[in-house]
């Protein structure tokens, strides 16, 4: 196979329909029956490696994919041709920008859910073949990446949240507000080695658990209407602000150890979660299989969930991400059938269902916690609420990324002790002004 270029999250948003060398797309070989099978052709399907056929090491995956797809072609006569493209979700979703912008794309390709806005352009309408389908299913954080003009033209088919995280056996009353957090950490002192946990390293986890619901519940806005950073303004920096100085006060007071400018993304803390060092910690659910699996299922005995805490302990916000479809053939025969397609395998009911069931993630569409099929956990409910009331997605314009890596750096360098938050933030809002 030819090594693949990895592309950073900063070049993948400069793109627009630039070339640019990214993933190599890779024609599958193994999934379903391809076109050897199906009187009505094949149908381009591209996905990365862990939602696919091709090159996935997760055998019940593989398993599920297959045999949804050999179900499918033998009911409707069409045949699936798996492409992969790279396990770099951002080179990933650059290569299909660069595809789509020159009418090259896949008949199907899998998009990152807040990226999905920069494809609306080039995504084709959904609206006439979603037959069984409701846009009311879909929480609402989902819709607003899905439509655009009042069409559908992406399918959202997972999801996932973020929470507090918090031992029941140490933590009687979860907190709520800023002020709290504080409290029960300094309890927490002397009982555990890491009383609260977050990520404040150089990767998306850090906006996603630890900034932004923090700035979101504040009111605070990373942009304007015209997609500009604006958290640098008027009352965005007040909220930024005040978000940098409560992480300061974090660490400060003793409860929040500098070595979390070690985790960037989630899962990046799990060993010393499962060593029963921390008392609390800002996660996402799809740590939870894994903690389970490493603490020998003793994780959900122990721990329970709250919502991140807010700074007034009120309006509180939490954020959201997933996968979405996109169909970018003009074939409207072929559009019909890739949307049943979806329908049979990741989108209908029995098919969300069965591909979060193998997946580990969140159903996206209400009515498939009600699906008998799908196995939650002990925290779905809750996490099904949040989803509902709280959650909220990254804003799908250009100019997120060099937010993003600016900001994530603001938090690492307060953290670090390195800048004062009004100096990390200064330096941050020079960053993305050029």
């Amino acid at each position: 196979m030819t090594e693949t270029k990895a592309v950073s999250r900063k070049e993948f948003l400069k793109l627009g329909g630039a070339t640019l060398a990214g993933a190599a797309l890779l024609g599958g070989c193994g999934g379903g029956n391809q076109s050897s099978k199906g009187s009505k052709g094949p149908i381009q399907w591209q996905a990365i490696p862990t939602y696919s056929t091709e090159q996935n090491t997760d055998q019940q995956r593989v398993n599920y994919l297959n045999k949804a797809i050999s179900n499918w072609e033998n009911s409707s006569g069409w045949s699936i041709k798996p492409l992969v493209s790279s396990s770099d979700i951002t080179a990933a979703n650059a290569k299909l920008l660069q595809q789509a912008s020159q009418g090259r794309a896949p008949d199907i390709s899998q998009v990152d859910s807040y990226i999905f806005p920069r494809f609306f352009k080039y995504a084709q309408p959904l609206d006439d073949y979603l037959d069984g389908l409701s846009l009311s299913d879909w929480f609402p954080f989902a819709r607003a990446h899905m439509v655009s003009g009042g069409k559908v033209l992406g399918l959202q088919f997972t999801t996932d949240v973020r929470a507090l995280f918090y031992r029941k056996d140490l933590v009687s009353k979860p907190p709520k507000s800023w002020d709290e957090v504080l409290k029960v950490g300094k309890q927490l002192k002397g009982k555990v080695q890491t009383p609260f946990l977050f990520p404040a390293g150089r990767d998306e986890g850090t906006m996603t658990t630890t900034l932004l619901p923090y700035f979101w519940s504040q009111g605070g806005e990373l942009t304007d209407a015209s997609g500009k950073p604006a958290f640098g303004k008027g009352k965005n920096r007040d909220a930024m602000l005040s978000s940098l100085e409560f992480i300061q006060e974090c660490v400060k007071s003793g409860i929040t150890p500098k070595k979390a400018t070690q985790y960037g993304i989630e899962t990046d803390m799990d060993g010393d979660i499962a060593s029963g060092s921390v008392g609390m910690f800002q996660g996402a659910n799809f740590q939870v299989p894994l903690l389970q699996q490493i603490t020998g299922n003793k994780f959900t005995s122990k721990w329970e969930v709250s919502i991140i805490p807010s700074k007034s302990g009120s309006n509180f916000v939490t954020s959201a991400g997933g996968q979405m479809w996109g169909v970018f053939t003009k074939d409207k025969k072929k559009q019909k059938a890739s949307v049943d397609f979806l329908k049979a395998a990741f989108v209908g009911n029995k098919g969300m269902a069965g591909w979060c069931n193998v997946g580990g993630y969140l159903p996206v569409r209400k009515p498939v916690y009600n699906v008998p099929a799908y196995k939650g956990d002990k925290y779905t409910a809750t996490f099904r609420e949040f989803l509902q009331k709280y959650a909220r997605n990254r804003p799908g314009v250009d100019s997120y990324q060099d937010i993003s890596t600016a900001l994530q750096v603001a938090v690492t360098q307060v953290v670090s002790g390195q800048k004062s938050p009004a100096q990390a933030l200064d330096t941050a809002v020079k960053t993305v002004s050029g």
